[in-house]
């Protein structure tokens, strides 16, 4: 993509949506989390009714947070065992 040939509405557009996906958001939606630890919606439902995954719901909205998934994905971590 050649940059300079472009508008400068659509350059400043292309560069906020680069920096936009440039910083990890604190805060995943359900869909979200799917996309980017690969728990299915499903797998979070279920891990949701089970109380086993930290989440946060204000009214329907279930939101994850970043630092907390990745905790509790270290606490569920099973060692390699040595050979």
């Amino acid at each position: 993509m050649n940059l300079n040939a472009l508008p400068k509405e659509e350059l400043e557009r292309v560069i906020i949506k680069i920096v936009k996906n440039a910083v990890a958001k604190e805060w995943l939606s359900p869909e979200e989390l799917e996309a980017e630890y690969g728990i299915s919606i499903h797998a979070q439902n279920r891990l949701r009714m089970n109380r086993k995954i930290p989440y946060s719901k204000i009214g329907k909205y279930v939101r994850y947070n970043r630092k907390e998934i990745d905790k509790w994905l270290k606490e569920h971590e099973i060692p390699v065992m040595a050979q």
